[in-house]
């Protein structure tokens, strides 16, 4: 699109998502190879700047832990997304040890105000497995959501 810089940008809480996202990332770019992916590590110049990030990235992939919606920076990225009309794709870590949670459980931690828009709203939601072979479902489903979301490809 755009103005844009980046297909899809990763919003994720540090304690329980970063190794996840790190392999979306990677993993994405060998499935699409010319695919620019968002990530802290790699791109985050300016804390104070992450609305603008947002509003330069085509869809924003919420990667759903325990604690993700008590960050106050998490919270930042999900109302800026809401707000600037992005689209977005859930992926639900499914590890408890790793921060898993129901969605119930996730949805409890969200504030009331988001909720609805969130997780009533027909998001494309993935499950996040580690084990390989499920894993590499997991990333095809992101990267299908992810196509059918972009202008080139949204219906």
């Amino acid at each position: 699109g755009k103005g844009q810089t980046w297909h899809l940008f990763n919003s994720h809480i540090w304690s329980t998502g970063q190794d996840a996202v790190a392999v979306i990332k990677s993993e994405l770019q060998l499935l699409l190879p010319s695919i620019q992916v968002f990530l802290d590590v790699d791109d985050l110049e300016d804390i104070g700047a992450l609305e603008s990030y947002i509003n330069r990235s085509q869809v924003i992939l919420f990667f759903l832990s325990r604690g993700y919606f008590r960050s106050k920076n998490c919270l930042r990225e999900v109302r800026a997304a809401l707000s600037q009309g992005k689209p977005i794709i859930l992926v639900q870590e499914a590890d408890p040890d790793k921060g898993g949670g129901s969605p119930e459980v996730l949805r409890a931690e969200c504030p009331d105000d988001l909720q609805p828009a969130i997780f009533d709203a027909d998001w494309p939601l993935v499950v996040w497995m580690r084990i390989d072979d499920f894993q590499r479902v997991s990333l095809k489903r992101i990267a299908e959501a992810l196509l059918l979301q972009t202008p080139l490809y949204a219906k």
